[in-house]
């Protein structure tokens, strides 16, 4: 860590002293003239970036970061035309900003992430994404923050220092997401007869797609049912829609198909000459 050197301090101090008029005015001058030259040239990278790719929410960011290095060095020309140690006041400055970056760390990482997440461009506003345990549409990214709005219409604020470094699920990259539903269904229906029974309830819902189509495939064979999964395909807002209209359409579906739903059952069974009923679930 970077420590004062009291004789650059000192050096300093006595420089200051040793000023007279004609030079402060020398040095405010150079300091006006080089402030006005700075904020000329901002004007002309504010049209620079308009016209460029770089994402907009990053414009205000470089003009600032440039702002502050220009303002810096125009500061360090005007100090070294009036005869003041360049050396003792940059490790001043570098002290000073070392105390700053150390008090604003968070802040600066955060940032630091901002810029990253504008420039990667994992998800844009507008997509769905799941990230630290919180699933939702973006719907605003700024350089220190990204809000969510999730499905029970709360917003949340992710600091971009914990999306850069945590797993994030874009729900919204593809032009077509897949809906996955589990459904069970009885030893006496065969497979044909269930895909027959998920084509007849997903031609009731309108927002699957034909291309891909849908899909109805056995998982595994159970102890009193076979299990399938269902694939179907729509565009990313309609997710959720597909998801529980078609999970609601199965039901009348499957009774109009006479395929059954099984469930637990529990028969009681008596036997003569004993006193208690022997339970057998299905």
């Amino acid at each position: 860590m970077q420590v004062i050197n009291t004789q650059d301090v000192q050096s300093l101090l006595d420089q200051l002293k040793g000023l007279n008029a004609p030079t402060i005015i020398v040095g405010v001058a150079i300091l006006v003239v080089g402030l006005i030259a700075v904020r000329l040239l901002l004007r002309m990278v504010k049209k620079v970036l308009a016209r460029s790719r770089i994402p907009t929410s990053l414009h205000s960011f470089i003009r600032t970061a440039l702002r502050i290095l220009l303002d810096i060095i125009v500061v360090l020309i005007a100090a070294s035309s009036m005869g003041i140690p360049v050396t003792s006041f940059v490790a001043l400055l570098s002290i000073a900003g070392l105390a700053v970056t150390l008090a604003l760390q968070n802040l600066l990482s955060n940032l630091a992430g901002g810029v990253v997440l504008l420039i990667r461009k994992p998800f844009q506003m507008g997509d769905f994404i799941e990230a630290d345990s919180v699933s939702g549409t973006v719907e605003e990214i700024t350089m220190l923050h990204t809000r969510i709005r999730t499905l029970d219409r709360r917003a949340v604020f992710l600091p971009n220092a914990s999306l850069q470094t945590s797993r994030v699920v874009n729900c919204s990259t593809f032009p077509i997401r897949r809906v996955d539903i589990k459904v069970s269904a009885s030893y006496d229906a065969h497979p044909s007869d269930v895909r027959r029974a998920v084509l007849h309830a997903a031609g009731t819902v309108s927002q699957i797609l034909d291309d891909p189509p849908v899909e109805v495939h056995v998982v595994s064979y159970g102890d009193s049912a076979i299990e399938y999964v269902i694939f179907a395909f729509c565009v990313p807002s309609d997710y959720l829609t597909v998801l529980y209209s078609l999970t609601e359409q199965l039901y009348d579906s499957f009774k109009v198909c006479g395929v059954e739903m099984t469930y637990p059952h529990l028969r009681v069974h008596m036997e003569p000459g004993k006193d208690h009923p022997s339970l057998i679930r299905d």
